[in-house]
């Protein structure tokens, strides 16, 4: 008579698994575990479990089997689990849509296991839009992905008579949907420091989120020990969202909820001046003689907009820098040979004041562009930009060229040149702390459309250069001021509405 067993040795997907049978075999990423207390059933090692394939089903250990499992099983490891029990898969909150979840055995073998693909296919990203209309099951988590564009204060909000952190941030999908995420306890605090360290917008996947409607709106939270976040994570993600680099904004969280960000349109359209790269460049003058800086065009202090061509990458310092991975600010090498020994390389972090092995490499992107007045300017992305511009993040780019020359240009920088952007920038005296002279990028787009629009709304203001007055050596400080003996009519000035912003400058 045959036998419906399965052989011991054969793997079983997620998705193919029986409840009937007690012997399948699975292997598995263990995506996220964290512990638990019940009330019914007291203390439980919780985990999401992830296979080949992207499937994810549930896996309790209950208290009676902690003491023997608590030690060989760890987040981010992949193993082997067989046998195992079955059983219903019901509550007010689910990892995934499955109606049955693994209950281990005291018998169930946990076997380590190294091969296992480095990325599995993303089946449980869910758009923004289904969020927000109030489609979804609240009782299952989902995973969302998007950049992070307005962030609101840290609050101490008090439950169950404990001080709680929470922070409201506002994210983007590829639509440009916006849905707000409310974040607690130890993701508040670290999202908050993050964004802090990085203006740019902050790319942001989150699994196993929880959706919720607050005041009306639907939102989505971090739920128990479920969720997991990652900010600005290396792999594919890039291509999912839009590409014209908008930078973050702080609100508070009336703000948030009630939608007032500044459309991408209206940044290069509405809000900036319009300028030539000659009235960029020309915005500052310096003192050569006297070392000092006369702002001549001071309505030009603060942020403007422009239409350039890039015409090559800087190549005279490196595209990118090491930062620490703790602090992200740049590092110190040590010698070449320091890593002979097997051992990562070692640098110095002057910021913690000691020595570093784990860093990151991070964009510092100089374009010389120009316009129709042929004037250039040096245009410079930081990190946040440069990913969100190029796809990929300066580690990936680095990884993929030559070890033993990696000063040579990435073919996806290379391919800047020629191309023609919109660019918002920031102009003051910060402009002048570097040599040669560059202005921070703040926000970039290629679309066709809003270039056209962006051309088609230049009026004679901005395609006829302002007329600077030349510094001369009587042009001199006296008495600690600045002061222009027989200065030719000043320039034109024109008022600049609102808060003035500031560059940002993370190295």
């Amino acid at each position: 008579m045959s036998s419906s067993r399965k052989s011991k040795n054969s793997l079983t997907f997620i998705d193919d698994i029986n409840p009937i049978h007690d012997q399948n075999k699975i292997k598995v990423l263990i995506l996220r575990l964290w512990k638990a207390y019940q009330r019914d059933a007291g203390n439980t090692i919780e985990m999401v479990l992830v296979d080949e394939k992207g499937s994810r089903i549930h896996a309790t250990v209950e208290e009676k089997n902690i003491k023997k499992f608590d030690s060989v099983l760890k987040e981010g490891d992949v193993v082997t689990l067989n046998p195992f029990k079955l059983i219903k898969y019901s509550g007010d909150y689910k990892s995934n849509s499955l109606s049955f979840k693994i209950l281990f055995y005291r018998t169930t073998q946990v076997k380590p296991c190294d091969d296992f693909p480095k990325e599995v296919p993303e089946k449980y990203f869910v758009e923004f839009g289904d969020v927000s209309n109030g489609s979804r099951d609240t009782r299952v988590f989902v995973d969302v992905i998007g950049q992070i564009v307005n962030v609101g204060p840290i609050e101490d909000i008090k439950i169950r008579g404990k001080s709680t952190p929470k922070l409201d941030v506002e994210l983007r999908d590829r639509g440009n949907v916006r849905l707000i995420c409310t974040l607690w306890a130890d993701f508040a605090k670290q999202v908050k420091v993050y964004t802090e360290a990085n203006p740019a917008a902050v790319v942001c996947v989150i699994r196993c989120a929880q959706v919720k409607e607050w005041k009306g709106n639907w939102t989505i939270s971090n739920a128990m020990g479920a969720t997991r976040v990652l900010l600005d994570p290396p792999g594919n993600f890039f291509c999912r969202l839009p590409t014209d680099g908008v930078v973050l904004t702080n609100h508070d969280n009336s703000e948030l909820f009630a939608g007032s960000t500044v459309s991408i349109r209206d940044q290069f359209l509405v809000k900036n001046h319009k300028r030539t790269v000659r009235d960029i460049v020309e915005a500052l003058e310096v003192d050569t003689i006297n070392l000092c800086v006369i702002l001549y065009i001071h309505a030009f202090e603060g942020m403007c907009v422009a239409m350039v061509i890039v015409g090559s990458v800087e190549r005279t310092s490196k595209w990118y820098y090491v930062s620490c991975k703790m602090c992200n600010k740049s590092v110190e090498p040590y010698p070449e040979n320091s890593g002979d020994d097997g051992k990562p390389p070692l640098y110095y972090c002057g910021v913690c004041d000691k020595d570093v092995s784990a860093v990151v490499f991070r964009y510092r992107l100089v374009l010389e562009v120009s316009d129709a007045t042929n004037y250039k300017a040096r245009f410079l992305l930081f990190d946040a930009m440069g990913s969100t511009l190029l796809r990929r993040t300066a580690q990936e780019l680095y990884n993929a060229v030559s070890e033993n020359d990696p000063s040579i240009l990435p073919s996806e920088i290379g391919a800047l040149v020629g191309r023609r952007f919109l660019f918002k920038v920031s102009i003051g005296g910060d402009n002048l702390k570097s040599d040669p002279l560059h202005y921070v990028v703040q926000l970039f787009s290629d679309d066709d459309e809003l270039i056209k629009d962006y051309s088609d709304g230049l009026d004679s203001e901005v395609l006829v250069p302002l007329p600077v007055t030349p510094i001369t050596k009587e042009a001199s400080v006296r008495r600690g001021g600045v002061s222009v003996e027989n200065p030719k009519p000043p320039a034109k000035k024109i008022k600049i509405e609102g808060k003035k912003e500031e560059s940002f400058a993370t190295t």
